[in-house]
């Protein structure tokens, strides 16, 4: 049983460290996540400017916060 509680903890803690976007439009992205997870949330960003046929760049980095910052360039 203690297993199974501890499981469950480890999985919940790590969902709320999934990196996620915040918002979006054609021309940027910002995405929150852990430092650590800037691949993932340049993944994210890509996804999202592709929508409108462009691409990604990274123009601010996490300041105190979990915000990544991206404009979606052509």
């Amino acid at each position: 049983m203690k297993i199974h509680v501890l499981a469950l903890v480890v999985a919940l803690s790590l969902a709320g460290c999934a990196a996620k976007v915040v918002s979006s439009s054609e021309r940027s992205v910002v995405v929150n996540a852990h430092p650590r997870d800037a691949a993932e949330a340049q993944v994210l960003a890509d996804q999202q400017c592709s929508q409108h046929g462009r691409k990604a760049r990274l123009v601010r980095l996490p300041q105190g916060d979990r915000s990544f910052l991206f404009d979606c360039e052509r």
